[in-house]
């Protein structure tokens, strides 16, 4: 996939800029000024194109800024790369404070305690995305990290939504659907999504109200919607 290709050359060097921040925290320097991280996480219906959407963000971003501390996106498969790999899990460990590793351990023990065996492995990923969001410049895509990272402050909140009909036709064109299979997998999927965070991580992906901005993706190209979401985390103060 293009977009993994693109989004993988950022991790390693956003893990060696975390690792310098962390000792210069560590050690007795001290900022003249706090540094804000901010972070955008993206919640969607199934086939509304977030993905895509981070991707244009990104580029917007890394584009706009042009500094030393690179933005990048991480969805699933990325984050379970990361988790696999255990290196590259133990260096992104490191990067964190005590303070930052103290409420993270207090969030899992009184939140996703009750985590069953068989979905033990989604907290693996949770602890994962808390880190990268702690971080900064990281666009989060899907895996509950709204709720997962809903206590830190620098986090912009965006849900993409769009007709059945809409998406239907759009993975039509992308894969090797027909409408009618595409609207059956799509409700299919939202339906376990949706069903698998409310039961599991106590969170209602589909209310609004927990989000800064929630865009209908039938009303805008990609483009547009990644501008917007820039102009958000502008008006906010986050960048």
């Amino acid at each position: 996939m293009a977009y993994h290709t693109n989004m993988e050359k950022y991790i390693t060097s956003q893990v060696r800029y975390w690792k310098i921040q962390k000792e210069a925290i560590d050690s007795d320097f001290k900022p003249k000024t706090k540094e804000i991280k901010p972070f955008v996480t993206i919640s969607r219906e199934y086939g509304a194109g977030a993905y895509q959407v981070a991707e244009k963000v990104i580029e917007l971003l890394n584009k706009e800024q042009n500094g030393e501390h690179p933005w990048a996106a991480y969805d699933r498969n990325l984050l379970e790369k990361i988790a696999n790999d255990m290196g590259l899990s133990e260096s992104l460990a490191q990067t964190l404070t005590t303070s930052a590793r103290n409420k993270m351990t207090e969030l899992f023990q009184t939140t996703f305690s009750t985590f069953p065996p068989q979905v033990a492995v989604y907290r693996k990923l949770a602890e994962i995305t808390r880190m990268l969001a702690y971080n900064g410049h990281v666009i989060l895509a899907g895996r509950a990290a709204n709720r997962i990272t809903r206590d830190m402050p620098n986090g912009f909140h965006v849900r993409l939504v769009a007709p059945v009909n809409w998406r239907a036709e759009r993975m039509s064109r992308l894969h090797n659907y027909t409408v009618k299979e595409a609207e059956q997998l799509i409700v299919e999927k939202d339906n376990e999504i949706d069903g698998f965070i409310k039961e599991f991580v106590k969170f209602d992906n589909r209310d609004p109200y927990n989000y800064h901005i929630v865009i209908n993706m039938e009303f805008f190209n990609t483009d547009q919607v990644a501008n917007i979401i820039i102009n958000g985390m502008k008006q906010s103060g986050l960048i």
